[in-house]
């Protein structure tokens, strides 16, 4: 566990984007330091003239000693002479010929005109070397072989041939460029990785500025896609934006769904006020029946004012910009002042309300919110309990908070409409909420109320019967 664990932290650090960012430009350092020295080396003479010994091929050994034969045999006085008679053979050679001499201080003579910059090379390392044996010398640009010994009209010299050397490395190559070649060749390379850096890092910024962009022009179904899964910064910035843009959508389909609820809800009050006026305006309505239809219409306009006055209450505790009034308060009294205001409404149906409460419990919260909540959530029990049963409300407290559980003898709800109950306007079974004159936003203001103090509600079917509703806050 303790490898998987390093390993983890390892992988998490890799992932970073600072350490990216620094591998990047550690690499671009490197390659600039090493391009750098390369430019270097193409301009220095000395690496222009420096040669690697070898051990002299047989057919360069085998041409060396030829050319020393036909000299012998022409019977050669000077070196003017051997300028000016050489066999056209000697001539179409692709060798030239070197005469050093061992007489003359720094007398070094070629046969055949070679670049200025070579000739001037190989004219260098002849003057400044001692030769003792036969051997190869393998410059960047030439091959020379030698020396053998020669006797010119009694002088002795040494001979060499060089040829034009075919087998080239890359930096060899390089060197036959022009300079402003050589110097375009590591700019080129440092221009295409700070290209593939530059895009790395942009891309990622560029996928989640169009879904911005998108999600600001009204479309929520804008994601990051391809950078989320990613573990650095940039990862997690496209996430966190997933994440916004997903609870946008849900908060604009919410707010959708509320005006078209809200809508519905106030077409069917409206319908039967309407009916009920008409009704009443009609002459052939009796007067003991006109006052009937005022009663009702006085219902339906009750019932109006108060759904217009939950909706605006859960808009105000949807609001995240509100500010709740946390007071010290006893939540052993709050709850028992509750039950007793409730009480005389579960008389009605001979409910008894059965309170368990622990030892006092003092907590600092929104008295008149937490009220609310726990109101609309015993008033609710009390609508869906048959008569002459019990609801239990129990409160306990632990380190971390309080709970209030509240439990009825209904018939519970169905087991898919539990994550639904908090939602507005939600009825299990519309008819029977009709009857029991609800608007479906009882439950609904009661958990914004509970999550403006930071806690958690939510409902689940007793093991016996009926449904048992939990409030769970913490000490704030």
């Amino acid at each position: 566990m303790a490898n998987i664990s390093i390993f983890t932290k390892i992988n998490t650090l890799l992932s970073s984007f600072t350490i990216k960012l620094f591998i990047w430009f550690w690499l671009i350092a490197i390659i600039s330091i090493v391009s750098t020295r390369f430019i270097l080396q193409q301009f220095t003479s000395e690496s222009f003239n420096i040669a690697t010994i070898q051990a002299a091929e047989p057919n360069e050994l085998r041409q060396l000693h030829n050319i020393v034969k036909r000299i012998e045999r022409r019977h050669i006085t000077n070196i003017k002479q051997l300028l000016t008679a050489r066999p056209k053979r000697l001539a179409q050679s692709p060798f030239n010929i070197w005469l050093k001499s061992m007489d003359t201080e720094q007398n070094i003579t070629s046969l055949l005109p070679l670049p200025p910059k070579h000739q001037q090379a190989l004219t260098n390392y002849l003057t400044k070397q001692v030769f003792s044996q036969t051997k190869t010398y393998v410059f960047p640009h030439t091959r020379l072989i030698g020396p053998v010994d020669v006797k010119i009209n009694q002088q002795s010299y040494q001979l060499f041939i060089s040829r034009k050397q075919h087998k080239r490395n890359f930096g060899q190559i390089v060197q036959g460029f022009p300079a402003w070649i050589r110097i375009a060749i590591p700019a080129i390379v440092s221009l295409i990785v700070c290209l593939l850096l530059a895009r790395s890092f942009s891309k990622p910024v560029r996928l989640i500025k169009k879904a911005t962009t998108k999600l600001g022009q009204g479309d929520f179904t804008s994601r990051v896609i391809g950078v989320s899964q990613s573990k650095d910064e940039l990862g997690q910035l496209a996430l966190s934006f997933n994440t916004m843009a997903a609870q946008l959508q849900q908060q604009q389909s919410a707010q959708q769904r509320l005006l078209g609820d809200i809508s519905h809800e106030l077409r069917s009050p409206l319908t039967r006020l309407q009916m009920a006026l008409g009704l009443a305006q009609q002459d052939s309505t009796t007067t003991e029946a006109r006052e009937q239809y005022l009663q009702r219409c006085q219902k339906e306009v009750d019932r109006l004012d108060k759904m217009i006055e939950d909706v605006l209450a859960l808009s105000r505790l949807e609001n995240t910009l509100q500010k709740i009034d946390l007071q010290q308060v006893n939540l052993n009294q709050v709850v028992q002042n509750i039950i007793n205001d409730e009480q005389f409404v579960a008389d009605d149906k001979s409910i008894t309300i059965h309170a368990e409460l622990a030892d006092k419990i003092n907590a600092r919260v929104d008295q008149l919110l937490l009220a609310s909540a726990i109101s609309n959530i015993l008033s609710n029990a009390i609508k869906y309990s048959p008569k002459q049963s019990i609801i239990d409300v129990k409160l306990s407290t632990d380190e971390k908070g309080f709970t209030l559980i509240i439990s009825d003898s209904g018939n519970g709800v169905p087991e898919q409409a539990l994550a639904h109950l908090f939602t507005p306007f939600y009825r299990v079974n519309l008819a029977r909420d009709r009857n029991t004159g609800g608007t479906g936003l009882g439950l609904a203001i009661a958990k914004q109320a509970v999550m403006a103090h930071q806690g958690e509600i939510f409902a689940k079917n007793k093991a016996t019967k009926g449904l048992s509703v939990t409030i769970q806050i913490p000490y704030l």
